[in-house]
């Protein structure tokens, strides 16, 4: 199982009894990292089920899945290897309808965006319905929603933006729908505000693993924090060339 690994890669992937910080450069085994340590909280006593992989594209999960079933075999199989967006979806479908979201609900395409947006803004212009949804992306990201995103506009123009996102909303709660960010927004709301269903979560992660951790934004390091609780078990792997920030954590570099 730890064949391969130089000795700092096994120390942090032996460390399975509280927070750790990988950070390496490109190309020096992060995600072997990640994939021999799925395999030692097996080893460990862990439940495959309760182990969950986040990394941040879709083929990034995939290959992380096969290095995983290749290492580790059946087991494999049971752990949850996804995007922090996959996972979004996963907690919606079991708990959005705490904020009134049919299990069912629909996920809107950057397409179907600019079409609502167009219609909320009154304009056939999609350059200018495209720059509305740039805006209401980062204000998303950045965790504000209509009314907190007009109290802070800084000029006509962002009022009027933070107006249409407030029609959009409501465009999107009619429809049952949300859209790529709130895949991420409505997971941190349901996590932070509501008790029960942050406790169930933290219940079901034994221990997260998370890859390319430098990419984390504000929103999605949130969502991490509610996740892991106040034990902290989490694998967290990044580059150093970039700014990673993980409190307290155990620092290892491969």
């Amino acid at each position: 199982m730890s064949a391969g690994l130089n000795n700092a890669q096994l120390e942090a992937v032996n460390y399975v009894s509280g927070p750790c910080l990988v950070l390496a450069g490109a190309g020096s085994g992060k995600t072997r990292v990640i994939t021999h340590k799925i395999g030692r909280l097996i080893e460990a006593g862990l439940e495959p089920k309760r182990i969950a992989a986040i990394t941040f594209t879709n083929k990034a999960a995939a290959e992380m899945r096969e290095r995983a079933k290749q290492l580790i075999g059946r087991g494999a199989k049971d752990v949850l290897i996804c995007t922090f967006h996959a996972l979004g979806v996963r907690i919606m479908r079991e708990d959005g309808h705490v904020l009134g979201l049919k299990p069912q609900f629909s996920i809107m395409d950057a397409d179907d965006v600019t079409s609502i947006l167009k219609d909320c803004g009154g304009t056939t212009d999609a350059a200018t319905a495209r720059q509305w949804q740039w805006t209401i992306s980062l204000w998303k990201n950045m965790g504000l929603n209509a009314e907190q995103a007009a109290a802070q506009a800084p000029d006509d123009n962002a009022r009027v933006i933070a107006r249409i996102m407030a029609l959009y909303q409501e465009r999107l709660t009619a429809y049952q729908s949300v859209d790529f960010d709130d895949l991420i927004g409505m997971p941190l709301k349901l996590l932070a505000e509501f008790p029960e269903v942050r406790e169930r979560w933290q219940a079901k992660m034994g221990h997260v693993l998370v890859d390319e951790y430098q990419d984390t934004n504000a929103t999605q390091y949130e969502v991490l924090k509610h996740l892991v609780g106040e034990h902290a078990r989490f694998t967290a792997v990044g580059d150093d060339d970039q700014s990673i920030t993980a409190g307290a954590a155990r620092r290892s570099t491969t």
